[in-house]
């Protein structure tokens, strides 16, 4: 005994244990969550005049086979409840009952599944639509657009949370990174009228590993994020908003499997609206959105002890597979050649819409084209090296397999991309969606051989025999 209460000593445990470089789901598993949002409206001296209040239980599920680490999922409303209050008093809190059983898609990047070797690629010519926020079937309405803002927030914390876990910088505690996946990125928002359109444009953005801590009885990983001054543009008909958005996220990731725990964001806007007049208007406003994993908010206790993970043995350098190691080889050559016909093709892409792809490009897979282009020659360099016994290469697959999975993952809204781009021309829309087929396949074969080629190579015991665990 250290004297030390239980979760002191189940914290400092962990605390030399690096972050899961992973993220793990059940392929059956019905994940709940709770979200809440709160938007305060704020004079110009910071006190709020009114504010609207939204609470929320959904489920995530997966739905369908994944392609490399791209898994897609469902959310559903399972309840959303929503009031307003000003200082004169609060409003009663009312179900949305229209909000019940509808649904949004989205994709977990860099994930596996849990059980599942190998992702198997869809058959050719199966539809891709690996993020759909929208809500068809409901009516124009400001409640629809705030369930639409909720959505936005549950696919933020989803991506941030992955982003965070699997950013090698990030491994220990204390430790400091930029987020150049997220820095610059940019994100169109629908609302429930196609007139209005919102555009959210990342600035700089920054993370930190605080620590170990512990949610609902599991350990977790515990960061925080922050990026300040992002452009939110609005536009609905003649009324537009210019405005800038900061906002700070801490979140809480599961220690062993990397899911989502919980996330916690303090967003303030800043904007001018200006109306069909030319009138300018100036706008503040502070909104505080939550999301945990179950469905209750557990109480912190302090006698609650972290549960500790098992030891683990640094695991041996792998031994190649002179064969694997030569597929691996021409594989990467042939993804190398796709971000050359990616270059080249941009050219063939009407005025505008080539900027829009290579913006789309850095959000999705966290670099530009060159730099990508890069990262998998040093990929190539790296694996002919270690036909050679140069095993450097190693240390450094987590960032490649990042690159590659955001390749694959733009793969997939580059096919649903061009369906829409290409509508009348059939011809064109064939040629691109076999290509893109082509590049899947090769990403997907390439994800899965590294995979192969990382494991190491059993240790052989003192009588010659592979070494056994016991039960």
């Amino acid at each position: 005994m250290t004297g030390q209460p239980p979760l002191h000593e189940a914290v400092a445990a962990l605390a030399g244990r690096p972050a899961p470089d992973r993220r793990r789901v059940a392929p059956d598993a019905v994940q709940p969550f709770r979200a809440t949002m709160r938007n305060d409206f704020l004079t110009p001296r910071g006190t709020p005049y009114k504010w609207q209040d939204v609470t929320a239980s959904l489920t995530r599920t997966l739905t369908g086979g994944s392609v490399g680490s791209l898994v897609p999922v469902r959310y559903q409303w399972d309840r959303v409840d929503a009031g307003t209050g000003s200082p004169d008093g609060e409003g009663e809190q009312r179900e949305w009952t229209f909000a019940r059983g509808q649904s949004f898609t989205s994709v977990l990047m860099h994930t596996d599944v849990a059980g599942v070797d190998r992702p198997q690629d869809p058959p050719p010519g199966t539809p891709l639509s690996p993020m759909d926020i929208s809500y068809p079937g409901l009516p124009k309405a400001p409640a629809v657009d705030l369930l639409l803002m909720l959505s936005w927030d549950v696919v933020t914390f989803e991506m941030l949370c992955t982003h965070l876990t699997t950013t090698p910088a990030l491994r220990t505690p204390g430790s400091w990174a930029e987020l150049d996946g997220i820095s610059g990125s940019w994100a169109e928002l629908r609302f429930s009228d196609p007139g209005a359109t919102a555009v959210f444009r990342n600035a700089h953005a920054t993370a930190r590993h605080l620590g170990h801590g512990t949610y609902g009885g599991r350990p977790s990983v515990v960061y925080t994020m922050t990026c300040l001054d992002c452009v939110l543009d609005v536009r609905s008909g003649p009324v537009r908003q210019r405005g800038r958005s900061s906002y700070w996220i801490t979140l809480q990731a599961d220690a062993e499997t990397g899911d989502l725990l919980f996330a916690e964001m303090t967003e303030m806007i800043v904007a001018t609206v200006t109306g069909a007049d030319g009138q300018r208007v100036p706008v503040q406003k502070r909104r505080t959105v939550r999301m945990f994993a179950g469905t209750e908010l557990p109480a912190p206790t302090a006698s609650a002890a972290a549960p500790a993970l098992p030891e683990t043995e640094p695991a041996p350098r792998p031994t190649a597979d002179g064969a694997k190691l030569a597929e691996a080889l021409r594989l990467t050559g042939r993804v190398a050649d796709h971000l050359t016909w990616q270059v080249s093709s941009l050219a063939h892409l009407p005025q505008g819409m080539a900027d829009l792809t290579l913006m789309g490009f850095r959000s999705v897979v966290g670099a530009d084209l060159p730099g990508t282009y890069r990262q998998v020659k040093a990929l190539q360099a790296g694996l002919r090296a270690a036909q050679d016994g140069d095993g450097a290469v190693w240390s450094r697959l987590p960032e490649y397999r990042r690159s590659l999975e955001g390749l694959l993952a733009f793969g997939q809204f580059a096919a649903d991309g061009a369906d829409r781009l290409l509508a009348g021309d059939q011809p064109g829309r064939d040629i691109m969606t076999d290509h893109i087929r082509v590049v899947r396949v090769d990403l997907t074969d390439l994800l899965a051989l590294l995979d192969r080629l990382a494991q190491p190579v059993p240790v052989p015991s003192a009588t010659g025999h592979e070494s056994e665990a016991q039960p």
